[in-house]
């Protein structure tokens, strides 16, 4: 039977087969645990009900917190929990499906005060963070959204991009942009462990890619910070994204598969043994293209065909009072993009054929303990590791050479210990250090046509650790007004550099349903380590090398955002944010006196200069708007609009655009969903964004030809912007649920209008031009998932 014809039949077979079982009615299992939202311990006594039920469905959780509902039936549900001395928590269109059980936590928060005769009408709030210490400038995200929002392809990075104020760098990474930020502000943490780069070809040093290794169906609901955050997080000065991995199924063994853009995925969880509940989950994915190209598929791409595979796993082992995990995420990537070869993947190299290599992995192990009814410990241990190794033929130069060749590897050891305390339904702290030790080897040479020789503009192996320590503090005056207050501080002993950062949050909620906001804090950035570790060829003869940047100090931040919460009747919201940030210490150099490292990343590359200083500036302003509103009847929204001004001051004293001032980025989802027969689900999902164009540097076409080399109008850097940005995705998802089977069928339509929206000018030796790349033009993709 040819390719095509199986591909488009055996889910037809899976589907009729589905339908042949349909003899009886579907049901499935909900439970979950509840918790304390602060010390996390389990609240007994709890009561669930599934509203809107006729006779009303509920239970009470069990002493360690556990609740059960067994043969419910399929589709959408609402849930409204409660418990004495705790706000009620509604949660609404929670999705029951045949192909497994539905495990939820439900977190309670402590009243203040004790109600008696007054009725408090909870608020539907899916946006609010899990962190109890973020009052500004966060919010929470499910799984359900990054598979909603159209053109997020299961990403977390690519959905984040909808939220007001973030943007991405381009279509063919996922870099998040916060705020007129670099994307190297940004700080990656899953489990609670600081994590480098996870992204299939992500270099060292950045924080995105073009494919994420973080599997979206092993998240739990996470949280992500645009500014302002809580003195738990830092070496950051943009935002942070805090990724939970959900436990696996501790009663059941469950099982999935999947294919579309994320490659071809197989997962299974399940219970170590009916004795206990330990449980397992483990997923292991493999690049799409990579298959059906060893299959004989050509895709019009030459060799430029991305090559990568990934494995993610939890182990949850829950013990009297408390619980270990181990968790890890790994995958390895190639690619070749071969301009010799006519390669149509277009990454603004054209004139180069370039062979890419990158490795990420992290493994760890928390440990929970519960001291008393009051107070959580948390220890951590865990090892990352991250490389990127590139070879580079400058087809100006021939082939018969590499132009560059680089070798970077970096190991990270990191322990931590945490302690949570609650004093009283008031006061909470929350306190704990890191230490960190990253054991580095880097190598990276290029070929000078005067020398006739390469030279090593980066050669080390060594180490460097850096020690950190937080406390922040939480005072409820009332149920209605909170104060967070804290103090983050870094110290790195490779050059006795420190850090001292004091944070604040209030929120005061005057009305119901509505709240104002205020933040504060310092912030403070390590260098990318290859900043530290860039060499200067000062003899050629004897080829001596010196170290210009080891003595860099931390790049610093301070953030002021207010805001403004609204609940707009049932289900929708308004929120209004306006900040200001002064970032100063930022790296300059007056070997060029122009450039600021803030303008650095999003890229598959970056400036490195000598003799780089601290005396750079930078100034973020700006306004944002959100109004959504929740999945409620199958429809949702989402519009977010930001203005906002970036900029930056060099070595030179003059105030100029950052690289990522955009000034404008307007947001529009929408979706909606049809309940179709009894077991049916069909969803359509919109996405439209219009923005700024990116900035960038101009190209001298006449220095560049003289020399046959690029040359850059540094005198007029980040001025000019490409045509404004505009985007159209849609997305329609099919879901059929079957006796102990669950199918879907999904297609994402990228690039409606086949917009040709501009990536990157560089200069082609090889034909001594300008060449311009494009960003992705319309492209459809096909995913189909199972639960079984």
């Amino acid at each position: 039977m040819p390719g095509p014809v199986r591909q488009i039949f055996l889910p037809i077979i899976f589907g009729l087969f589905s339908y042949c079982a349909m003899a009886q009615e579907l049901a499935q299992t909900f439970r979950g645990q509840v918790i304390d939202a602060y010390t996390e311990l389990p609240l007994p006594g709890a009561t669930v009900i599934i509203s809107g039920t006729d006779p009303l469905l509920g239970t009470s959780t069990d002493a360690d917190g556990f609740f059960r509902f067994d043969k419910l039936p399929l589709g959408r549900f609402d849930i409204r929990v409660s418990m004495m001395g705790y706000k009620t928590n509604s949660i609404s269109n929670l999705l029951l499906s045949s192909g497994r059980e539905l495990v939820l936590t439900v977190r309670l928060e402590e009243q203040v005060y004790m109600l008696r005769d007054v009725e408090v009408r909870p608020e539907l709030r899916k946006d609010q963070p899990i962190n109890e210490m973020a009052a500004v400038s966060a919010r929470s995200f499910t799984i359900d959204e990054t598979e909603r929002y159209a053109g997020s392809l299961g990403d977390p990075s690519r959905m984040a991009a909808n939220f007001a104020g973030v943007s991405s760098a381009s279509d063919q990474r996922n870099d998040i942009i916060i705020r007129g930020n670099s994307p190297l502000g940004l700080l990656w943490r899953l489990e609670g462990v600081e994590v480098p780069n996870p992204n299939h070809f992500g270099s060292i040093g950045s924080t995105g890619g073009p494919v994420s290794m973080i599997n979206n169906n092993q998240l739990d609901n996470s949280d992500f910070y645009t500014g302002a955050f809580p003195a738990e997080y830092g070496n950051a000065l943009a935002g942070a994204f805090d990724l939970r991995m959900r436990n696996g199924n501790n009663e059941k063994q469950e099982f999935m598969g999947q294919v579309g853009f994320n490659g071809f995925e197989l997962g299974a969880e399940g219970p170590f043994s009916s004795k206990n509940r330990a449980s397992y989950m483990i997923n292991a994915r493999y690049s799409t293209l990579e298959v059906l190209q060893a299959a004989g598929m050509s895709f019009g791409t030459g060799a430029a065909v991305p090559k990568y595979k990934d494995v993610s796993f939890k182990l949850n082992f829950p013990r009297e009072r408390g619980r270990i995990s181990l968790f890890g995420v790994g995958g390895d990537n190639s690619i070749a993009m071969l301009d010799s070869k006519g390669d149509d993947a277009q990454y603004g190299f054209a004139g180069n054929d370039i062979y890419f290599k990158n490795r990420m992995g992290v493994a760890g192990i928390n440990h929970i303990h519960y001291l008393d009814s009051d107070t959580r410990l948390v220890q951590s241990l865990a090892v990352s590791y991250i490389s990127s190794m590139v070879d580079i033929y400058d087809l100006g130069s021939g082939l018969d050479r590499k132009s560059i060749e680089e070798n970077l590897g970096e190991t990270r050891y990191s322990i931590s210990s945490k302690i949570a305390r609650r004093f009283s339904s008031r006061n909470y702290l929350n306190a704990g250090v890191i230490l960190d030790y990253f054991d580095i080897n880097y190598r990276g040479q290029e070929y000078r046509e005067e020398m006739e020789d390469y030279w090593f503009y980066i050669n080390t192996k060594g180490g460097m650790g850096m020690a950190r320590a937080f406390t922040e503090w939480q005072h409820r005056f009332s149920d209605k007004l909170t104060m967070n207050t804290g103090i983050h501080s870094s110290y790195l002993f490779f050059n006795d550099t420190y850090g001292i950062e004091p944070r604040m949050g209030i929120k005061w909620t005057f009305r119901p349903g509505q709240s104002v906001n205020f933040g504060a804090g310092m912030h403070s950035q390590m260098q990318m380590k290859g900043l530290y570790f860039s060499n200067v060829l000062v003899d050629t003869l004897s080829m001596t090398y010196e170290r210009t940047n080891e003595d860099l100090d931390f790049s610093r931040s301070l953030h002021l955002v207010t805001g403004y919460d609204r609940l707009l009747g049932e289900g929708h919201r308004l929120k209004a944010e306006v900040y200001y940030q002064y970032l100063y210490n930022i790296p300059v150099t007056p070997k060029r006196p122009e450039f600021s490292a803030l303008s650095q990343g999003g890229a598959f590359n970056y400036w490195v200069f000598s003799n780089m200083e601290n005396t750079g500036r930078g100034a973020n302003k700006g306004i944002e708007l959100t109004l959504e509103k929740f999945l409620q009847k199958g429809f949702y929204y989402l519009v977010t609009a930001s203005v906002f001004d970036a900029a930056y001051r060099g070595y030179d004293g003059v105030w100029r655009n950052s690289a990522f001032n955009n000034n404008y980025i307007f947001n529009a989802l929408a979706g909606y969903e049809w309940v179709v027969g009894s077991r049916s689900l069909l969803s359509v999902d919109l996405k439209t964004v219009y923005a700024g164009g990116n900035r960038y540097l101009e190209i001298d076409y006449e220095e560049s030809s003289r020399y046959n080399e690029v040359r850059y109008r540094w005198d007029t850097a980040y001025d000019k912007r490409y045509p404004d940005y505009f985007r159209l995705n849609g997305r329609i998802t099919f879901r059929l649920n079957g006796q102990n089977i669950n199918q879907e069928w999904a297609v994402d339509l990228q690039n409606i209008t086949n917009r040709s929206n501009v990536f990157a000018e560089n200069w082609n030796r090889a034909r001594q031009e300008i060449t311009t790349s494009y960003q992705m033009g319309f492209l459809p993709m096909m995913t189909y998932r199972i639960y079984f």
